[in-house]
């Protein structure tokens, strides 16, 4: 299953939901800080900075489909 995870914090959510074989396929955080811890743990997954702006034609334009799963650490 694919997985967008919002809020994403440094992606402990996406890291269980891997452990039980989904996939991450983007992220979307505002805060600097997490955004390089992402970064770091997963290189190759897109990071968006604010949900408020993510919207699924923007998703789709970067080739982003199929979202099985959305999750998200609410602030």
């Amino acid at each position: 299953m694919r997985v967008l995870d919002l809020f994403s914090g440094i992606g402990g959510f996406s890291l269980g939901l891997e452990r039980a074989g989904m996939e991450t396929v983007a992220f979307c955080e505002i805060e600097e800080y997490p955004r390089k811890v992402l970064e770091k743990h997963w290189p190759n997954v897109p990071i968006y900075n604010d949900v408020r702006e993510l919207t699924n034609d923007r998703l789709k334009q970067d080739g982003i489909t199929n979202i099985d799963v959305i999750c998200g650490g609410f602030p």
